[in-house]
């Protein structure tokens, strides 16, 4: 008799937990979606992208052909938010800020695509830096470097105003989702701050310029592409140490196209990037900046909502 009445003591003290479970269950927000009825009923069944830029966009370096970081944000978007994607792929190497705008200009569909975007996707800018420190006599002289960098920093930065000015007259209200650029030959130079600093303030530029635009959003991979797999304090100082056994503190524009951009060595001390040419993101790459440019497309979502 007593263990019959046990057995519905435990039954019931059971029965209640299970009631208490699943009220918090229910209760508790983070157990739900953050997203009312009303919210996901008004999200677009489709979702149209237009990615703008250079290589980067195009998708150089990427091995795996997966269309580099527009192909893998094709498929992310799908499975994450659960909408059909178009994607419109626009990225030509080498072009500069004004030759992607001057495309734009002289292209019917790239305006179309561009006027139906829900949302624009954007790299720009390196090409722009390149060309100024591959025309620098001897980077390592700062005093010359500072001050080609500091005029051609003013023009790209009027180009870019120019660009981004094109862009919002074919589309004035989709957000633009803009990267920023990084330094390929940082793990090799790591103890040369010119070209990081080169680097650095061409990104500060860009960001003041993209500042004077509305719903424009910086994503920034300068750090996570610059530094590579060399992250922690302990990691860099030894990178810095090996750098400076091997260049002597020293970069002119011969080896610095000679042993980085034209290297025929299937290395690549960085392992974000193509150990083809060295510059360009890899397919390990190109899936950091996949999710660098998702992260802010999920935290300013108004291209999802109708």
């Amino acid at each position: 008799m007593k263990f019959k009445n046990l057995s519905k003591v435990v039954g019931v003290t059971l029965l209640l937990a299970l009631v208490v479970l699943a009220a918090l269950t229910y209760w508790h927000p983070g157990a739900r979606t953050t997203q009312s009825p009303s919210q996901i009923q008004n999200r677009r069944s489709i979702v149209r992208v237009v990615a703008l830029g250079d290589s980067l966009t195009e998708g150089i370096g990427d091995t795996q052909k997966q269309g580099g970081y527009t192909g893998r944000l094709k498929t992310m978007i799908h499975q994450q938010d659960h909408v059909k994607v178009v994607m419109h792929n626009f990225g030509k190497a080498g072009d500069r800020s004004d030759q992607i705008e001057t495309r734009l200009v002289n292209s019917r569909t790239q305006q179309r695509q561009v006027k139906k975007a829900q949302a624009i996707v954007m790299t720009v800018g390196g090409n722009d830096l390149l060309q100024t420190l591959t025309k620098s006599v001897t980077i390592n002289q700062q005093a010359k470097l500072t001050h080609q960098l500091g005029s051609a920093q003013t023009v790209y930065q009027k180009k870019l105003k120019r660009l981004l000015t094109t862009v919002r007259h074919y589309n004035p209200s989709a957000p633009i989702y803009l990267y920023t650029i990084y330094n390929p030959i940082y793990v090799y130079f790591a103890n040369l701050v010119q070209i990081t600093n080169a680097v650095n303030h061409w990104n500060v530029a860009t960001k003041q310029t993209a500042g004077q635009f509305s719903q424009l959003y910086m994503v920034d991979i300068n750090r996570a592409l610059s530094v590579g797999q060399f992250k922690t304090a302990a990691q860099q100082t030894k990178l810095k140490q090996t750098a400076k056994k091997n260049n002597d503190g020293k970069l002119s524009t011969q080896n610095f196209q000679t042993m980085i951009l034209a290297s025929s060595s299937t290395d690549e001390l960085n392992d974000y990037l193509s150990s083809a040419d060295h510059f360009h993101p890899n397919a390990k790459g190109y899936r950091l900046m996949t999710r660098y440019v998702f992260k802010q497309m999920q935290a300013h979502q108004q291209w999802l909502m109708k």
